[in-house]
Protein backbone atom coordinates (compact mmCIF):
# COMPACT_ATOMS: atom_id res chain seq x y z
CA UNK A 1 0.00 0.00 0.00
CA UNK A 2 1.22 3.35 -1.31
CA UNK A 3 2.17 6.14 1.21
CA UNK A 4 -0.47 8.24 -0.07
CA UNK A 5 -2.88 5.92 -0.03
CA UNK A 6 -2.07 5.45 3.63
CA UNK A 7 -3.41 8.64 4.23
CA UNK A 8 -6.58 8.88 2.36
CA UNK A 9 -7.58 5.71 4.26
CA UNK A 10 -9.17 7.83 7.38
CA UNK A 11 -10.75 9.98 5.39
CA UNK A 12 -12.20 6.85 3.87
CA UNK A 13 -13.01 5.71 7.08
CA UNK A 14 -14.61 8.67 7.94
CA UNK A 15 -17.39 9.00 5.60
CA UNK A 16 -18.22 5.67 5.85
CA UNK A 17 -18.69 6.44 9.96
CA UNK A 18 -21.40 9.08 8.84
CA UNK A 19 -24.56 8.41 10.08
CA UNK A 20 -27.57 7.43 7.76
CA UNK A 21 -29.74 8.98 10.15
CA UNK A 22 -28.91 12.23 8.71
CA UNK A 23 -30.68 11.58 5.19
CA UNK A 24 -33.76 12.85 5.41
CA UNK A 25 -36.66 12.88 2.38
CA UNK A 26 -35.85 16.05 1.14
CA UNK A 27 -32.10 15.69 0.70
CA UNK A 28 -31.00 15.58 -2.93
CA UNK A 29 -27.92 13.79 -4.36
CA UNK A 30 -25.82 14.39 -7.87
CA UNK A 31 -22.96 14.22 -9.39
CA UNK A 32 -20.32 17.16 -9.93
CA UNK A 33 -17.59 17.35 -12.74
CA UNK A 34 -15.62 20.33 -13.82
CA UNK A 35 -12.22 21.78 -15.21
CA UNK A 36 -9.51 23.54 -13.01
CA UNK A 37 -7.02 26.08 -13.84
CA UNK A 38 -4.77 25.64 -10.63
CA UNK A 39 -1.69 27.27 -9.62
CA UNK A 40 0.51 27.83 -6.44
CA UNK A 41 0.18 30.79 -4.55
CA UNK A 42 2.23 32.27 -1.58
CA UNK A 43 5.53 33.48 -0.70
CA UNK A 44 7.13 30.61 -2.12
CA UNK A 45 5.31 30.13 -5.78
CA UNK A 46 7.86 31.90 -7.75
CA UNK A 47 8.15 30.87 -11.25
CA UNK A 48 5.05 29.23 -11.44
CA UNK A 49 2.04 28.89 -14.25
CA UNK A 50 -1.29 27.79 -14.11
CA UNK A 51 -1.76 23.97 -15.21
CA UNK A 52 -4.99 22.10 -16.50
CA UNK A 53 -6.61 19.78 -14.66
CA UNK A 54 -10.08 18.30 -13.52
CA UNK A 55 -12.37 17.69 -10.61
CA UNK A 56 -15.25 14.41 -10.40
CA UNK A 57 -17.18 12.99 -7.62
CA UNK A 58 -20.44 13.38 -5.56
CA UNK A 59 -23.20 16.24 -4.34
CA UNK A 60 -25.16 16.50 -1.47
CA UNK A 61 -27.86 18.96 -0.47
CA UNK A 62 -30.05 19.10 2.68
CA UNK A 63 -32.86 22.14 2.73
CA UNK A 64 -32.85 23.55 5.94
CA UNK A 65 -35.46 26.26 5.22
CA UNK A 66 -36.62 27.26 1.55
CA UNK A 67 -33.22 29.17 0.66
CA UNK A 68 -30.79 27.85 2.58
CA UNK A 69 -29.10 23.97 3.07
CA UNK A 70 -26.30 22.75 3.89
CA UNK A 71 -24.37 21.23 0.81
CA UNK A 72 -21.51 18.11 1.33
CA UNK A 73 -19.42 16.84 -1.49
CA UNK A 74 -16.74 14.32 -1.74
CA UNK A 75 -14.85 14.04 -4.81
CA UNK A 76 -11.57 13.65 -7.06
CA UNK A 77 -9.64 16.48 -7.28
CA UNK A 78 -6.52 17.64 -9.48
CA UNK A 79 -4.34 20.51 -8.70
CA UNK A 80 -0.76 21.65 -8.94
CA UNK A 81 0.98 23.95 -11.45
CA UNK A 82 3.78 24.53 -13.54
CA UNK A 83 7.10 25.22 -12.35
CA UNK A 84 10.45 26.15 -13.44
CA UNK A 85 13.07 24.18 -11.08
CA UNK A 86 16.11 22.15 -10.47
CA UNK A 87 14.55 19.35 -8.90
CA UNK A 88 13.34 16.28 -9.97
CA UNK A 89 14.84 15.19 -13.18
CA UNK A 90 15.12 16.62 -17.12
CA UNK A 91 17.02 19.94 -18.04
CA UNK A 92 18.63 22.15 -15.00
CA UNK A 93 15.89 25.42 -13.95
CA UNK A 94 13.29 23.17 -16.71
CA UNK A 95 9.66 24.14 -16.28
CA UNK A 96 8.19 20.73 -14.85
CA UNK A 97 4.68 20.08 -14.06
CA UNK A 98 4.10 19.83 -10.15
CA UNK A 99 1.04 17.58 -10.22
CA UNK A 100 -1.14 16.76 -7.05
CA UNK A 101 -4.58 14.64 -6.81
CA UNK A 102 -6.33 15.02 -3.70
CA UNK A 103 -9.80 13.23 -2.28
CA UNK A 104 -11.77 15.83 -0.95
CA UNK A 105 -14.94 16.48 1.08
CA UNK A 106 -16.07 20.59 1.03
CA UNK A 107 -18.55 21.35 3.52
CA UNK A 108 -20.66 24.04 2.07
CA UNK A 109 -23.42 26.24 3.25
CA UNK A 110 -25.55 27.00 0.31
CA UNK A 111 -28.27 30.22 -0.56
CA UNK A 112 -30.86 29.69 -3.05
CA UNK A 113 -33.84 31.88 -3.78
CA UNK A 114 -36.96 30.27 -3.78
CA UNK A 115 -38.93 27.97 -6.90
CA UNK A 116 -40.62 30.13 -9.27
CA UNK A 117 -38.30 30.69 -12.36
CA UNK A 118 -36.39 28.38 -14.91
CA UNK A 119 -33.20 29.12 -13.94
CA UNK A 120 -32.08 29.79 -10.37
CA UNK A 121 -29.06 30.89 -8.95
CA UNK A 122 -26.87 29.25 -6.34
CA UNK A 123 -24.14 31.24 -3.96
CA UNK A 124 -22.08 28.77 -1.55
CA UNK A 125 -19.16 29.34 0.65
CA UNK A 126 -16.96 26.90 3.20
CA UNK A 127 -14.39 24.53 3.69
CA UNK A 128 -12.53 21.75 1.80
CA UNK A 129 -10.48 19.36 3.79
CA UNK A 130 -8.20 16.67 1.59
CA UNK A 131 -5.89 13.83 1.79
CA UNK A 132 -3.17 13.65 -0.85
CA UNK A 133 -3.64 10.59 -3.29
CA UNK A 134 -0.41 11.49 -5.50
CA UNK A 135 2.16 14.07 -6.24
CA UNK A 136 4.73 14.22 -8.81
CA UNK A 137 7.15 16.54 -9.73
CA UNK A 138 7.74 16.31 -13.44
CA UNK A 139 8.29 12.25 -14.12
CA UNK A 140 9.61 11.40 -9.94
CA UNK A 141 7.37 10.87 -6.95
CA UNK A 142 7.80 13.83 -4.88
CA UNK A 143 8.28 11.22 -1.77
CA UNK A 144 11.77 10.51 -3.95
CA UNK A 145 13.08 13.81 -3.72
CA UNK A 146 14.28 14.85 -0.34
CA UNK A 147 14.10 18.74 -0.89
CA UNK A 148 10.26 18.79 -0.82
CA UNK A 149 8.26 18.92 2.28
CA UNK A 150 4.80 17.50 1.26
CA UNK A 151 1.86 17.86 3.40
CA UNK A 152 -0.18 14.97 3.64
CA UNK A 153 -3.42 16.44 4.17
CA UNK A 154 -4.85 20.00 2.78
CA UNK A 155 -7.31 22.64 3.53
CA UNK A 156 -8.92 25.14 2.28
CA UNK A 157 -11.59 27.85 2.11
CA UNK A 158 -14.14 27.68 -1.32
CA UNK A 159 -16.75 29.97 -2.38
CA UNK A 160 -18.69 30.11 -5.64
CA UNK A 161 -22.02 30.66 -7.52
CA UNK A 162 -24.20 28.32 -10.10
CA UNK A 163 -26.75 29.28 -12.56
CA UNK A 164 -28.91 25.76 -12.03
CA UNK A 165 -31.68 24.66 -15.13
CA UNK A 166 -34.05 22.26 -14.07
CA UNK A 167 -31.79 19.25 -13.03
CA UNK A 168 -28.09 20.70 -14.37
CA UNK A 169 -26.16 23.67 -12.69
CA UNK A 170 -23.45 25.40 -14.20
CA UNK A 171 -20.90 26.67 -11.58
CA UNK A 172 -17.62 28.44 -11.39
CA UNK A 173 -15.70 28.82 -8.18
CA UNK A 174 -12.58 29.72 -6.17
CA UNK A 175 -10.69 27.60 -3.93
CA UNK A 176 -7.80 29.15 -1.71
CA UNK A 177 -5.64 26.56 0.12
CA UNK A 178 -5.08 27.81 3.87
CA UNK A 179 -2.42 24.98 4.71
CA UNK A 180 0.52 24.95 2.97
CA UNK A 181 1.44 22.09 0.32
CA UNK A 182 4.89 22.75 0.82
CA UNK A 183 6.84 23.94 3.72
CA UNK A 184 10.52 23.56 3.07
CA UNK A 185 11.31 26.59 4.07
CA UNK A 186 9.71 28.89 6.12
CA UNK A 187 8.25 32.22 5.40
CA UNK A 188 8.10 30.69 1.49
CA UNK A 189 5.44 28.19 1.89
CA UNK A 190 2.98 27.50 -0.84
CA UNK A 191 -0.66 26.51 -1.15
CA UNK A 192 -3.09 25.36 -3.63
CA UNK A 193 -5.35 28.18 -5.68
CA UNK A 194 -7.86 26.62 -8.19
CA UNK A 195 -10.25 28.01 -10.27
CA UNK A 196 -12.87 25.64 -11.37
CA UNK A 197 -15.78 25.75 -14.18
CA UNK A 198 -18.32 22.43 -12.76
CA UNK A 199 -21.18 21.17 -14.10
CA UNK A 200 -23.87 19.49 -11.79
CA UNK A 201 -26.59 16.95 -12.52
CA UNK A 202 -29.31 16.13 -9.61
CA UNK A 203 -31.23 12.97 -10.91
Amino acid sequence: MSRHLRRALPVGLLLLALPLETVSAQAAFGVIGGFNRARFTGSGAVDVASRSAFLVGAVGDFPITETFSIRPELHFSTKGAEVRTVLGSGAEGSLKTFALSYVQLPLLAQLRPEAGGSIRPHLFAGVSVGAVLGCKLGTVDCDDIQEINQHGMDASVLMGGELGLNRIAFGLRYEAGIRAVDATVPGNEIYNGVLSFTLRYMP
